[in-house]
């Protein structure tokens, strides 16, 4: 305990403070016009911010007067041989007014497809800052006056919507800026995922493009070379999702401060409004150059990845994302141990997601949910070193819930006996999937869960693996000749084991209450290894999900919650069929039983 307490006093000793100075001067864009010659500023390497040379080619506003672009011209030995993309977005400019005060005329943010991506659009200083750090809380029942009045103005906490910003700043440019806004695309902010197997991460990175979200897998940031960063403009910059040993996010640049307010990006992350994630700073390993401005990431892009926790982003706007330095939001701990039960090794894999349950699940689902799967999946593949597929596993998992006295719990085995193709053309198995499919649906049932949002306290997975498929088939059966209704007796099974020997085992089973009398027919049903999903990745990014009509209210309660989480544990015994009567029969701790097989018994 004493060690814990010294490490969180170092911890928070380590945060920098908010900086105390004022935001700097700043230009409305009445004031900006074609032909001045700025400078913009963004970290190329490592947290060191870099100069180079800004020319507006052209301006554009609406009838209001914040709402317009500016497009620019890039260029000086920190941008000459790559140009911009992701990562750049949110890089300042400052252009000097009549008096010679540098001024911030607004940060870069869109990108226009031309190639070398030298040319790109700004979006002004007026409406980033226009974007509140505070986003109000959901009223749970506005009276109709309220309504009325937020029908008629329109109001939004994230700002004017895109389109009618568009249309206004369209209808006011130029036919160079008219082409300009027409190509223009927000650069795009991909996840940034570190910590994962170079398997793990190639699976994750090929499902997410087939969902046209881009994943980036970048190495860990170097946190203990580089100390805590007072961001300030042209830092750079990570929205977390989550820290510890997986850690993703979107990095960008910091775009304006003031105070302990942070102002990034100059475009919207997803503009779902009010936000819950971490507010950290970043390192760039540097700037990976490819001149064709074609997709989301087939251009130039920084790779850079997250860094220190320093505070929280509170709202997720059309022209920006804004948060404070300091407090640092709810985060849920993830605890993922797994064991090769073959050499004895144990791998422990400990990371923290942003939980954004108390502002509404904004993304409309937990980020815990998406982490979960990925941390329990990384256990598995570093501690085997391989994707076997043939593999036995056994997961345990256990979801804390605040003000729930016993954690919600399941336990299932996994039997895989070949491998599965996965999106990227590699080799995974069904324990993989599997588990992964396991814990995102437990943590999906309470993201669904409609009562009072519950608070997740801590997910810890303990996953056993060994290698080789624990799986027998059956060949025959054999029970007394005669035997009655309800009556507990002994079944003895011949099985063969998968790349093994055969044996006979004895089970004890009931027969049914509603046998009927005389000669009848009993059918053993095993269940067959697990079949893996092409790509376990698909399921953690989740998947198209049926919607029954009208809705399904899910559990009631938290108790009932808590017998859902239960049910995921499925029974892998041997199913007893008689007539139209199901039951389960036996079941083996050693393998999992498969295949079928008949007999007949009299029924007194």
């Amino acid at each position: 305990m004493r060690k814990f307490t010294l490490a969180a006093v170092v911890a928070a000793l380590l945060v920098p403070a908010a900086p105390a100075f004022a935001g700097d001067p700043t230009m409305p864009l009445s004031q900006v016009q074609a032909g001045m010659h700025c400078t913009g500023y963004s970290v190329i390497q490592g947290t060191a911010i870099s100069a180079f040379d800004v020319d507006v080619l052209d301006v554009t506003a609406g009838e209001a007067a914040s709402v317009g672009s500016i497009l620019v011209r890039v260029s000086g030995p920190a941008v000459d041989a790559t140009g911009v993309g992701p990562g750049f977005s949110g890089s300042p400019i400052y252009c000097p007014d009549g008096a010679g005060t540098e001024r911030v005329i607004g940060a870069i943010s869109e990108v226009i497809g031309e190639y070398g991506g030298k040319t790109v659009l700004a979006t002004p200083i007026d409406a980033i800052l226009g974007t509140p750090v505070d986003v109000p809380a959901r009223r749970s029942s506005p009276s109709r006056s309220a309504k009325t009045r937020a029908k008629k103005s329109g109001a939004s906490s994230a700002g004017a919507t895109p389109s009618g910003a568009a249309a206004s700043r369209t209808a006011a440019a130029s036919p160079r800026m008219k082409a300009a806004l027409a190509a223009a695309k927000p650069i795009a902010m991909p996840i940034t995922v570190s910590g994962l197997s170079t398997p793990l991460a190639n699976a994750l990175t090929a499902a997410a493009a087939k969902r046209n979200q881009p994943v980036l897998a970048v190495p860990p940031g170097p946190l203990a070379t580089f100390a805590p960063q007072t961001l300030r403009p042209g830092s750079a910059v990570a929205i977390g999702y989550s820290n510890g040993d997986v850690r993703t996010s979107s990095t960008g640049t910091v775009a304006y401060v003031d105070g302990d307010r942070v102002w990034v990006f100059g475009h919207s992350l997803e503009g779902v409004g009010r936000r819950a994630l971490l507010l950290q700073d970043a390192y760039v390993f540097g700037v990976i150059n490819n001149p064709f401005q074609l997709g989301s990431l087939s251009g130039t892009y920084k790779l850079a990845s997250s860094g220190h926790d320093l505070g929280t982003i509170s709202n997720d706007a059309y022209s920006a994302v804004v948060g404070r330095t300091g407090a640092l939001p709810h985060t849920v701990p993830v605890t993922a141990i797994a064991r090769d039960e073959d050499s004895g090794r144990s791998t422990t894999v400990a990371t923290q997601a942003a939980d954004e349950a108390a502002v509404d699940l904004p993304s409309g689902g937990s980020w815990t949910s998406f982490i979960a799967p990925l941390a329990v999946t990384q256990s598995a593949t570093g501690v085997l070193g391989s994707s076997p597929g043939r593999l036995t596993g056994e997961l345990c998992a256990r979801i804390g819930l605040a003000g729930v006295k016993r954690p919600l719990r399941f336990c299932n085995r996994y039997v895989s006996a070949g491998p599965t193709q996965g999106d990227d053309g590699g080799i995974s198995n069904a324990v993989f999937s599997g588990v992964a499919t396991d814990i995102g649906t437990a943590l999906g049932m309470i993201d669904g869960y409609i009562g009072k949002p519950p608070v997740v306290t801590g997910v810890n997975a303990l996953l056993k693996l060994h290698r080789g498929a624990d799986q027998a088939f059956m060949r025959s059966v054999s029970l007394p000749r005669t035997v009655r209704p309800g009556q507990r007796v002994r079944v003895r099974v011949s099985l063969q084991r998968v790349r093994g020997a055969r044996l006979t085992r004895s089970y004890t089973i009931t027969i049914p209450r509603d046998a009927r009398r005389g000669t009848q027919r009993l059918r053993f049903v095993g269940q067959d290894a697990d079949q893996g999903d092409n790509a376990i990745t698909t399921i953690i990014l989740g998947g198209d999900d049926d919607r029954d009509e009208g809705g399904d209210p899910g559990p009631a309660s938290l108790d009932e919650l808590a017998e859902g989480v239960r049910a995921i544990a499925r029974y892998d015994g041997v199913t007893l069929r008689l007539g139209r009567t199901r039951a389960q029969a036996f079941r083996d701790k050693a393998f999992r039983i498969s295949g079928q097989a008949e007999t007949s018994v009299t029924v007194r």
